[in-house]
């Protein structure tokens, strides 16, 4: 029985609340027609939200299944554990984005793809981010990476040879060669998310479960204080509109000091009791609908107060001349954003998932 991490799932939280914050900058601003929005400019780095996912989801994975490992009795629990976790909430969402399609004629219409780019949306199999960006859910790319981990994690689970040991660890040396630009792959689009960085963040996570399982230390505090110090020094060093850090791969400059906090946080929170706010927890719970449907939310609720602001020419005036009131309403696009993808949360994504659990896995026990 594995004791319930609340930090974890706190983190989860603000992972999501990282990326909000980030494409909030992008999507509010074009909204709104400002530039001046400092509050979400101060969050450029929300991008790292990602990694942090990356390397949050490969330890829970292994934390929970680490025992699982070569029993094929546990694939289909794992299996159905998994999809259920991902799809039904993808699905339901990328339904009404779908709907919403159908009202629009421009050249990114989900009507304009072809049959394999739809299906591979459908299905989250490996496809350039760009196609789910412009014409799907545009966190989707991330969701394909998790789903690649899955099932080669499920595999594991399915059969531990000594064969599937050496092409994980055949894969891992790839990724690292990859990192370095020394493996020839060129720019292929499958290679090249074969043996993505993201996929080694995962790897950092699974790692970190297994430090947590294999050894005992007391330095759980001071892990945390240097993992926070590392990812300041990365953020300090992260100008704005890059995706790395000086040149630095995010891997290395964010990857890393995540799996030390988690590390570090495990062993704090396994050693002795820390009270955790509910509400944060709930955020925690709730941060995959958060996630899913921000940029919907961030762009509509932009856009309507945008017309707002029109009708209303003193606050349009206002909102012009003063950026107090930009940031304001930015702020109050981004808190409606988050309790909008709670709202996703309480009334679709759990009721889903519970139905799915007592119908389906009941039988399948």
């Amino acid at each position: 029985m594995h004791k319930k991490l609340n930090l974890l799932q706190v983190y989860r939280g603000i992972a999501a609340l990282m990326v909000i914050l980030h494409h909030g900058d992008g999507i509010v601003s074009r909204e709104l027609q400002q530039n001046n929005l400092y509050l979400l400019q101060i969050f450029h780095f929300g991008w790292i939200g990602v990694d942090f996912f990356f390397v949050l989801s490969g330890f829970i994975i292994f934390y929970i299944h680490q025992s699982d490992i070569g029993k094929p009795d546990k694939f289909t629990p794992f299996v159905f554990k998994r999809f259920i976790r991902v799809y039904p909430l993808y699905w339901s969402i990328l339904g009404i984005k779908i709907l919403v399609s159908l009202f629009n004629t421009g050249k990114d219409n989900i009507y304009q793809r072809s049959a394999d780019e739809i299906i591979k949306a459908v299905l989250l199999l490996p496809q350039d981010r760009s196609i789910l960006e412009s014409s799907f859910i545009g966190v989707s790319w991330t969701l394909c990476y998790e789903v690649f981990f899955y099932c080669i994690f499920g595999f594991l689970i399915l059969k531990n040879t000594k064969i599937y040991q050496a092409i994980i660890s055949a894969w891992i040396i790839g990724i690292i060669l990859n990192l370095f630009n020394v493996l020839p792959i060129g720019k292929s689009f499958l290679p090249n998310f074969i043996f993505s960085p993201h996929n080694l963040e995962f790897v950092l996570g699974c790692l970190a479960a297994y430090t947590i399982y294999k050894y005992q230390f007391k330095f759980g505090a001071s892990l945390i204080y240097a993992s926070i110090f590392l990812l300041m020094v990365s953020v300090i060093n992260t100008k704005y509109g890059e995706f790395n850090v000086s040149g630095i791969s995010a891997l290395v400059a964010y990857g890393i000091p995540f799996t030390l906090l988690i590390i570090g946080s495990v062993h704090l929170e396994v050693s002795k009791a820390i009270n955790v706010s509910p509400i944060l927890i709930y955020l925690g719970n709730a941060s995959y609908s958060i996630y899913l449907t921000h940029g919907f939310f961030l762009s509509n609720i932009s856009k309507i107060f945008n017309k707002f602001t029109d009708k209303l020419n003193i606050l349009h005036l206002l909102a012009q001349n003063h950026s107090i009131y930009n940031n304001a309403i930015a702020s109050l696009i981004i808190i409606l954003t988050v309790a909008m993808g709670c709202v996703i949360h309480s009334y679709i994504e759990k009721p889903l998932i519970e139905n799915l659990r007592k119908k389906v896995f009941a039988k399948m026990t």
